[in-house]
């Protein structure tokens, strides 16, 4: 009877104040949910780029001047996802110590300092020659889609009130490829913390670097003066789409020349890998490991082909991806 009469007299009045509270906490939930989503993610979106300035402020950005040292520079930032100023150096203390290892068990082997230091360079450059078989893909996959992504770019600049940099980001959502949207991001981030004119220039020059082409370059050339210039480049890449365009179907014809020579380059692997296997059939009782391996001209000839079979199909690959240029 007591709960009974305390449940009528105040229970009810509790429980009306306990739903009225409940009700306003969501609903002011509701009010608030979008706009603090909204504050937290602008937040979020500043402490990542105030982070990604101070470490560019606290990085020293080296210059190369000599041209080898900016190509090789240049071909790492494109090919490697992160990289570094000390990368360069690495890069040239890997190739060395692998030279260097190759013309000593050559010389070792054979007792030719001619043939250990003409060996140990070929040797040597197989780095650079991975590099480029990545740099040939990524560039192969841009003069795909090149055509595509400036007319988006075209598009996207009309419609953003010429503006460049939205353009830019509104353009690398519509890429599907993750290789070509990672390079868009790339170059969306450098140009964001972009703190002077050279730096603006490095990022578009790694941008124009990773496309390779002559179109690259003219894109390049007019991300600079809308930049840098505030210049309205509209009827700029009307003219650069259309002459794309004009230039494609020539493109395609001269691709089909080169695939004789990429079917040669890969014909060399079964070619090499039969050459063993026929030996081994014609050697009969000789001991064929003995003769392949423990005879001077025997195994310098199978080093030279088997250098050769390595060369062959990195060159197949490279040019089985020609550049989309005119």
């Amino acid at each position: 009877m007591e709960f009974k009469y305390w449940f009528w007299s105040d229970g009810v009045i509790y429980i009306l104040y306990l739903i009225i509270f409940i009700s306003g906490v969501f609903l002011a939930k509701s009010i608030l949910d979008a706009p603090i989503k909204e504050k937290m993610n602008h937040l979020h979106y500043k402490n990542r780029l105030r982070k990604i300035r101070m470490a560019l402020e606290n990085e020293k950005t080296t210059e190369y001047r000599h041209p080898l040292m900016k190509h090789i520079f240049l071909l790492i930032k494109t090919t490697s996802k992160e990289s570094t100023d000390n990368d360069v150096l690495a890069f040239w203390a890997f190739t060395s110590t692998l030279s260097i290892f190759t013309s000593g068990f050559l010389l070792y082997n054979f007792h030719d300092i001619i043939l250990a230091i003409t060996m140990g360079l070929i040797v040597g450059s197989i780095p650079y020659m991975i590099l480029q078989v990545r740099l040939r893909k990524l560039r192969y996959l841009m003069g795909e889609e090149f055509l595509t992504i400036v007319q988006t770019l075209t598009q996207q600049y009309n419609a953003h009130g010429h503006d460049m940099y939205y353009a830019l980001v509104e353009t690398q959502k519509t890429v599907q490829n993750k290789t070509l949207r990672s390079v868009f991001l790339r170059l969306i981030s450098d140009l964001q913390v972009s703190r002077n004119e050279k730096e603006l220039k490095l990022s578009i020059s790694v941008f124009v670097y990773t496309a390779g082409s002559s179109w690259s370059k003219r894109l390049g050339n007019i991300m600079l003066k809308s930049y840098l210039h505030n210049e309205n480049v509209l009827s700029t890449l009307l003219v650069l789409t259309r002459q794309i365009e004009e230039t494609e179907s020539m493109l395609e014809q001269e691709k089909s020349q080169t695939l004789d020579s990429v079917y040669n380059g890969y014909l060399t692997v079964p070619i090499f890998v039969a050459a063993l296997g026929l030996g081994y059939a014609v050697s009969g009782a000789q001991d064929w490991f003995q003769l392949q391996f423990q005879n001077f001209w025997t195994l310098l000839l199978l080093t030279i082909s088997f250098i050769g079979v390595i060369f062959s199909v990195f060159l197949s690959m490279i040019l089985k991806r020609p550049k989309n240029d005119i």
